[in-house]
């Protein structure tokens, strides 16, 4: 839980437009640790504060080792 509220107080830190990367390497937990993260912001991001880029594609969140938050 912790960490999710630094990722959120992260993203509350940046300025309309800026964008961060979120990564499985920076933040050294697991890929499924990841995953239920990545969803749970995707949800939030429905809130209209901020929006998630899956880059690169690929095929499933499971495979997703990054993504990128722009501030809106």
């Amino acid at each position: 839980m912790d960490l999710l509220n630094q990722i959120s107080n992260k993203i509350s830190a940046l300025h309309s437009g800026e964008k961060c990367t979120i990564s499985v390497q920076d933040l050294q937990i697991s890929r499924n640790d990841f995953q239920s993260m990545s969803v749970f912001l995707s949800r939030e991001s429905e809130k209209g504060l901020f929006s998630i880029d899956l880059s690169p594609p690929v095929k499933t969140w499971f495979e997703q080792t990054s993504i990128t938050i722009t501030k809106k």
